[in-house]
Parts: C-alpha cells; structure tokens; sequence
C-alpha cells in the first residue's frame, strides 16, 4: 500500500476504495457537512463504518440555518449511494505541527465560545454573514468549508476588508486534476467569496477532536 492510498481512504470522485480499519485523525466530507473522528472502517463486503464522529454543519431550524455540531455513530451500508465524498488519514507528522502552534484557551484577547456557532453561510434563502461584527477580533476553533476543500485552523481574524485570515491551519481539497491534497500553513487569507461557511466549534465539542 502506498503512501497517498494510506492517507486517501475513501474518495468516491477518484474511486478509491481502502478497504480495513483505520485509527488516527481522519476528517471525512459528507455531502456539506464535515466529521472528525478517530476510526473508520472500510469493507467492500459490510460498508463503512464511523464510530463516535463528530459531524459538523448548518441544519434547517425553523425556517433558518442553524449551525450544529454533534457526537454519532455513523453507517452506510455497501450497497446504499454512500454519500460520503471522502475520508482522509492526516499525517501523523502534519498534526504535531498543528497541535504544537495552538494557542492556549487561555491566551489573552481570544474568543472562546461555549457553543458552536455559525459564523458565515453563503446560501441564497438562509445566508449569515456576522463577519463585520468580529473584525480585528481572534476567534478560535473555526471549522470551513471552501470551494474544493476544507480548512480546519486553531484560530481566525477578520481583518478589516472584511476577510477571513486563518492561523495554524489543516488544509484538505482537490487539485487542478481532482487529487486530493493535504497541507498545514501557519497563515491563510481566504476571500470569503469562496467561502461556503464558517463555523466556530464551542468548547463543549473540542474533546471529540483532539
């Protein structure tokens, strides 16, 4: 096995298929939605399996979006449409560097929310845009979904175009060919014009990802 088919475990655009049991940090895309977990399993023969996730996304409430992040046991059988888009193995390596540059909870002048919130969500009926209220503020544990990936950081700013600047970041998405491709960078700028949302994890889901 090499090394990409170990840290690509599931990709229904390329057809990738690992099959077997798999533990580490693994963040997979279902539909608009993102889970973390710890484990997952792949078998031609019985499905995919993901055991305590943590699914992270907007639901419909009340005729609005509402942001949520919650604790599952997640199952698809193999002959259901699996609606998972990929499952991805973070390197071991990656992480440490990511885990190193975090700041602590207790660093002055962050945000720290108890409850997950949805920061920003480009939708036509449903749209958030809370953006201009945080500028120049430090808010920390965003989960985004961009066009063509994913971005997981420690912490965001929103500088005062109004713009998303990402620190200690995990970044997953696609190529020019459709491969998939994972990276750390200290620092990203991301126009929020590519931006599908934003959502700032509250302290209360953090223990199901770390």
């Amino acid at each position: 096995m090499s090394s990409k088919d170990k840290i690509v475990l599931y990709d229904s655009i390329k057809n990738i298929i690992v099959n077997g049991v798999f533990t580490g940090s693994i963040i997979s895309k279902y539909k608009d939605k993102i889970i973390f977990s710890d484990n997952i399993k792949i078998s031609d023969s019985d499905g995919i399996n993901i055991s305590d996730g943590l699914i992270v996304g907007f639901e419909e409430e009340n005729e609005k979006k509402v942001a949520f992040s919650k604790k599952a046991n997640i199952f698809w059988k193999s002959d259901d449409e699996i609606p998972l888009e990929y499952s991805v193995l973070i390197p071991d390596e990656i992480m440490d560097v990511y885990s190193e540059e975090q700041f602590s909870d207790a660093f002055p002048f962050t945000i720290n929310l108890l409850h997950t919130a949805g920061l920003y969500l480009n939708d036509f009926n449903y749209g958030i845009n809370h953006l201009g209220f945080f500028i120049g503020e430090i808010l920390k544990n965003p989960v985004t979904l961009i066009e063509n990936g994913m971005l997981i950081a420690d912490r965001v700013v929103i500088n005062d175009k109004g713009d998303p600047v990402f620190y200690d970041c995990l970044i997953v998405g696609r190529d020019q060919k459709d491969e998939l491709k994972i990276s750390y960078e200290p620092l990203t700028n991301v126009d929020d014009k590519v931006v599908e949302f934003i959502i700032i994890l509250g302290r209360e889901s953090l223990i199901n990802i770390t």
